[in-house]
């Protein structure tokens, strides 16, 4: 080739680099991991978070995807096992995922949690409820968007305390620890709002007959009872209360919440309460559900993915960048509107929802109140 040749070579080549320079780089996709059981008792649970993050992309991308970038779902397998979760992890860390969304298996997630925050990679939890998961946080970038058990019982006293101030109130628990502690929660609650004229009472296991004690809570005007026994025992209690012609509120642990409970009370069961894990397609409003979800019957993992989704896109607009450390920063100190509401998280990554649903047996189901 001769030198005018040459030069001429170069010259476009020059050209065609500079071009490129000055052109807009086209955005990379965003790469958000699922991670969840494909089998055994929790993978439909994992098969619903996977749904939901998957419509949320579908959306979003619709709309311009998270600062230009398109996302991409990347899903594995945890197993609902530590060993088989920290591989999972390992896995999408690799990918480089801008979002881990999943783990609903309590042992899963603790086992991965730490990986990501190693990695520093962003993790939201929409369904694992065990403290450990945040107690103690593995680190910045790990959040929870679910209720956290424990703490029922203050939950309940909580919940007596104000609904019932000033009328007399009773707790009832059996023999069991997990009872007494329930019992001694509530009862703390309540002592701590003021409330040092609670009637307390224990009953044996297998008992059936409750003549004295319903004698005892009609003498004292019991206008409210807080029971923290077994399903049967409760039943029978609040039968023969009933039949007493005492109209106390009878709200009971979640100890209660299984089909053992209202088979054994009957019709006297209409009315009864109880505790259970908050669920956000429970308590939101149905119209709510068919705007937002038309067609579907989501569920509660299935809603707080959405909402998961939903914050983490607000957040890294909010930042101006899809990197973790970016949006894990703004999703600690922010506030985001979501289908459940606006959420925000505390020091230790937990979204600021309800642990638990006060609900009613009403029409043969658990519901909450219109």
């Amino acid at each position: 080739m001769t030198w005018p040749r040459l030069q001429l070579l170069a010259s476009l080549v020059a050209a065609c680099l500079f071009a490129a320079a000055l052109a807009p780089a086209a955005a990379a996709d965003v790469l958000v991991g699922v991670a969840g059981p494909t089998r055994g008792p929790n993978a439909a649970t994992a098969a619903d978070i996977s749904r939901a993050a998957r419509l949320a992309a579908e959306r979003i991308n619709a709309e311009g995807g998270v600062l230009g970038q398109r996302i991409e779902i990347v899903a594995v397998d945890d197993g609902c096992a530590g060993k088989q979760a920290e591989d999972a992890a390992r896995t999408l860390i690799a990918r480089r995922v801008g979002l881990v969304i999943g783990h609903p298996c309590a042992g899963a997630a603790i086992a991965a949690a730490p990986l990501y925050a190693q990695a520093g990679v962003l993790l939201i939890a929409p369904a694992t409820r065990h403290p450990a998961l945040t107690d103690p946080r593995p680190g910045p970038t790990v959040f929870r968007l679910a209720g956290r058990d424990g703490r029922q019982g203050a939950i309940a006293g909580a919940y007596l305390a104000r609904e019932f101030a000033g009328k007399p109130l009773a707790i009832v628990h059996g023999g069991s620890r997990l009872s007494r502690d329930l019992a001694a929660e509530a009862a703390a609650t309540l002592k701590a709002a003021g409330r040092t004229d609670v009637l307390t009472a224990t009953i044996a296991g297998a008992q059936k007959e409750y003549g004295p004690l319903i004698a005892k809570l009609a003498a004292a005007h019991v206008e409210a009872l807080y029971f923290t026994g077994y399903p049967i025992e409760g039943g029978l209690l609040l039968r023969q209360m009933r039949r007493a012609g005492l109209k106390a509120a009878f709200l009971g642990s979640d100890t209660i919440a299984g089909d053992q409970f209202a088979e054994t009370a009957r019709e006297e069961a209409e009315g009864a309460g109880t505790l259970l894990a908050h669920d956000p397609a429970r308590m939101l409003p149905v119209e709510t559900l068919r705007a937002k979800f038309p067609g579907l019957a989501p569920t509660g993992p299935f809603v707080a993915t959405y909402a998961a989704m939903e914050a983490w896109r607000a957040a890294a607009q909010q930042a101006q960048s899809s990197a973790a450390d970016a949006t894990s920063n703004a999703l600690q100190h922010g506030a985001f509107d979501t289908v459940i509401g606006r959420v925000a998280f505390d020091e230790k990554g937990n979204a600021d929802v309800p642990s638990y649903d006060t609900v009613w047996w009403k029409d043969g189901a658990w519901r909450r109140k219109p």
